[in-house]
């Protein structure tokens, strides 16, 4: 039975998912029945497909040093429509300063409106100066009203927390929308900037090795649990998947060493 094998290129990762699938299974296999509602388990399908692909936009577009930045509000009374507004405003002003300072412009942005806690949004942008940073915030909600707080971006390469961490901080900001008749956009982004597609090929095997092996010039990442690769069934479809991450240690590109040629012996002449 054929199996499915996709990958990804972000940046330093390269992700592998390989997964069994109705589209190219042979006669007489079988998978596990549906389990739950399936509105339910599509939700779950849904939300994990838009986490891939902000994962992928944060590994291709972004490197150590960069910003995960957040605009936090002093006042719990600011609605999702003035929220909205002045993280367009921030992000237009911003444009400007950028250009002033030779920054290329990229960003991508979010924001978080639990009940319990004042809306703030994320932005994950590259480094610029705090002043400027700070500054900005303050000509769109005033003095006193809010500040900033900066965290640059770790060397690991794989971006695949924080991209799980923004899901998770906007489903309440989705779900106030949805209640009020609205749809919103779980995050927004610069125009321009690279989104890694998928590349599916078709493995002609009845299954796949149980602990993935490095390509050439890269290292298997480790979950929290030391694992390399993840596997599990899929919500909907009831296919069996394995997933892994690689990251990239030699720059792409370089040329492969070559041994020197065997000297050759001089003859004595007489």
């Amino acid at each position: 039975m054929p199996y499915v094998e996709r990958i990804v290129e972000a940046g330093p990762i390269r992700e592998t998912l390989k997964t069994f699938t109705g589209r190219v299974h042979t006669q007489g296999a079988t998978r596990e029945e549906n389990r739950g509602a399936t509105s339910e388990a599509q939700a779950k399908v849904n939300e994990r497909v838009a986490e891939e692909r902000l994962r992928w936009k944060l590994n291709a577009n972004f490197t150590p040093g960069d910003y995960h930045l957040v605009l936090h509000y002093y006042d719990k009374g600011v609605t999702l429509e003035q929220a909205e507004e002045d993280k367009k405003e921030f992000l237009r002003l911003l444009r400007k300063e950028c250009r002033k300072l030779g920054v290329a412009w990229k960003y991508v942005a979010c924001t978080e409106t639990k009940r319990m806690t004042n809306v703030h949004h994320h932005i994950i942008m590259p480094a610029v100066e705090v002043a400027v940073l700070s500054n900005t915030w303050e000509r769109v909600v005033g003095q006193n009203n809010g500040n900033i707080s900066i965290k640059p971006l770790d060397k690991r390469g794989n971006h695949a927390k924080l991209a799980r961490y923004l899901m998770k901080e906007t489903r309440s900001t989705v779900a106030r929308h949805k209640e009020a008749g609205k749809r919103y956009k779980r995050f927004s982004c610069a125009k321009g900037m690279v989104q890694p597609e998928p590349v599916y090929h078709v493995i002609r095997a009845a299954s796949w090795a149980k602990e993935p092996r490095p390509r050439k010039g890269y290292v298997l990442l480790k979950d929290d649990n030391g694992a390399t690769c993840r596997s599990g069934v899929h919500e909907v479809n009831g296919w069996p998947w394995q997933e892994y991450f690689e990251l990239r240690v030699e720059p792409p590109g370089l040329p492969v060493k070559q041994k020197a040629p065997p000297r050759r012996r001089r003859r004595n002449r007489t």
